[in-house]
């Protein structure tokens, strides 16, 4: 047995290598007996997910205090669920604790440890017995009580780890949820085999395969979504939210300014940044909130209402996916399981989730208020590869309808992401939709309907081209001005067509690129104009749908005229993406349709 009697920098990142080897040997497994704090069977890809992040470090030193900051500022930056979020904040105190310490000896580390647990306790908002939380606590205060008669740290990870295997037998009867399940809790059980893979490397000496490979490496591939079991019972709250603060936050402020908002509450404070986790069914209304605090670095929203649906009570074997920038109400997106993945609105230094941390509600009433003004940008590459990857092992095949690729960097993000699959002979397809907003909407609403009713990939692509064909999109700006200020119109020609009160009629060409249709000068004249658009073509209208940014009144109106002309209601009537109304601003009204 190699002997250590001080810890550095250096064992200390083998050893946490090894245990996160040992923890991805067990990620099913862990994932299989998830089901406390919301049984979504993910905490074991959760916490793998979260070492493997914590192990990106720039630098491995002898030293221990930096190699420890290092992978305490990693593991808040890439924190994932419950239990990933509790393990960040240990990391954190244990890093507080570790400060200026070069080497540490038994009894000063496992000091560190148990004053690190009791910081944890801190960070969680009802923290439960029976628990991670238990684990830690019971854990850290014997490696307390040996560490000052031990002095060789393999010997007391052993002493250590027997310790840890007891406390997580005793964790199935501590929880009345544990106990109607007869499991253990899935987040201990996590730690259990990360102390027991450090044990492993200590005792032995040796160092683990992927030591080299392991710094900044890449991620390795992940599921995005929460299994959550058909329990029968309804969820409390519908989406798993996370945050990443560019700041170090009080727990405290936090905590009181984000109370009754819902459950599951985490705060974990690093050295310059927070993370915050919370179950809701607000996820805007939390942004909203945590914008006062400071710059909102990273964020992260899953639907699990949808996911637990889509594994559950799927309605087709081919998901229908698409981008926030397709106008479809939530109730259509639910009823047909549209998988929607959202754009990225960036305002000033805060960057939200299209749809999900910021929404017309949360968004309009800003627009004019604030000097500075927001810009879009397409979704993150990673998390669409997280959400096809996912989608992959729950459906035969994949049809992703983004906006339009003359319009938006989206469609070609999607392609990319969609590679590995289609390269391992996954059918999955993104089509250029050569539409955005409503058009676009009622295309997926389309797709989606075609899925649910049996119909296969290959006929609803082919269905998909000739609706594409044949959709229009006229879209009613009130005034120049936001174009003008997100970029889409120069300010010269802004401020001639507002010298001459111009109210441009926008719509998209055969190749999907916009195009200026016609214009008016008042308001009345615009859906004068706008109507009789629609009569004109009324004989290729076979369902249309209308669309407004903050201007529900003047959408009805012009619903219930077309209506008058048609003889047949809206599809829907709804509100512009935050993503679409940053150009075409308030007061903007769009009519779209597919052909008959």
């Amino acid at each position: 047995m190699t002997e250590v009697a001080r810890l550095n920098g250096f064992i200390l990142y083998d050893g946490f290598l090894s245990g996160y080897e040992n923890l991805a040997r067990e990620k099913k497994r862990i994932n299989e007996i998830n089901v406390f704090p919301v049984p979504d069977g993910d905490t074991g890809t959760n916490m793998v997910s979260t070492f493997h992040s914590t192990l990106q470090v720039p630098r491995v030193t002898r030293s221990l205090s930096d190699t420890l900051g290092h992978i305490a500022d990693r593991a808040l930056s890439g924190a994932r669920g419950n239990s990933g979020i509790i393990l960040a904040q240990f990391l954190n105190g244990l890093a507080r604790e570790c400060v200026g310490k070069e080497t540490m000896s038994t009894g000063e580390f496992a000091l560190a440890l148990k004053n690190a647990a009791a910081l944890t306790y801190g960070a969680v908002e009802n923290p439960r017995e029976g628990t991670l939380l238990t684990l830690l606590r019971v854990w850290s205060e014997e490696m307390h009580r040996l560490g000052a008669k031990i002095h060789d740290f393999g010997e007391l990870m052993l002493e250590g780890a027997h310790t840890a295997r007891r406390a997580l037998e005793e964790t199935k009867e501590q929880l009345e949820e544990l106990r109607t399940a007869h499991v253990v809790d899935a987040g201990a059980s996590g730690f259990v085999a990360f102390i027991e893979g450090i044990c492993r490397m200590i005792l032995t000496g040796k160092r683990p395969e992927g030591r080299k490979r392991m710094v900044l490496s890449a991620p390795p591939a992940e599921e995005a979504g929460h299994e959550v079991p058909d329990d029968g019972m309804p969820l409390s709250f519908r989406y798993c939210t996370e945050a990443l603060l560019g700041a170090p936050v009080p727990a405290q402020e936090l905590r009181e300014a984000l109370t009754g908002s819902g459950d599951s509450l985490v705060i974990s404070e690093g050295r310059d940044k927070t993370r915050i986790h919370v179950h809701t069914d607000d996820p805007a209304g939390i942004f909203l909130r945590l914008r006062d605090f400071g710059s909102i670095i990273e964020q992260k929203v899953d639907d699990m209402h949808l996911q637990r649906e889509s594994v559950h009570r799927r309605v087709s074997p081919v998901a229908i996916v698409t981008d926030s920038i397709a106008d479809l109400p939530r109730e259509l997106a639910d009823r047909y399981q549209v998988h929607v993945i959202p754009q990225k609105i960036l305002w000033g230094k805060d960057e939200y989730l299209d749809r999900v941390t910021i929404t017309p509600e949360t968004f309009y009433p800003y627009l004019d208020a604030r000097e500075d003004y927001p810009g879009s940008s397409v979704p993150d590459p990673r998390r669409v590869e997280q959400v096809f990857s996912w989608l992959s092992t729950h459906y035969d095949s994949i049809v992703a309808i983004p906006v339009g690729k003359a319009l938006s960097g989206t469609w070609k993000v999607m392609d990319n992401a969609a590679k590995g699959l289609r390269d391992g002979g996954y059918p999955i397809s993104v089509v250029d939709s050569r539409l955005n907003s409503a058009a676009q909407g009622l295309a997926v609403l389309a797709a989606a309907e075609d899925a649910a009713r049996g119909v296969g990939r290959d006929e609803i692509l082919e269905r998909l081209e000739r609706r594409i064909a044949g959709a229009k999109i006229f879209v009613s700006v009130a005034t120049f001005k936001y174009m003008v200020r997100g970029g889409r119109v120069s300010a010269l020609k802004g401020f001639i067509a507002a010298l001459a009160n111009l109210k441009p009629i926008i719509s998209l060409d055969e190749a999907g690129k916009g195009i200026a249709f016609g214009a008016s000068f008042s308001s009345a004249g615009s859906r004068k104009k706008m109507l009789g658009i629609v009569a004109k073509n009324a004989p290729r209208i076979g369902r249309y749908a209308v669309v407004h940014a903050s201007s529900p009144d003047l959408a009805q109106k012009m619903a219930a005229d077309i209506e008058g002309v048609l003889g047949k209601k809206a599809e829907f009537i709804s509100e512009i993406s935050p993503a679409v109304g940053i150009h075409a601003g308030i007061g903007a009204v769009a009519v779209a349709w597919l052909p008959d």
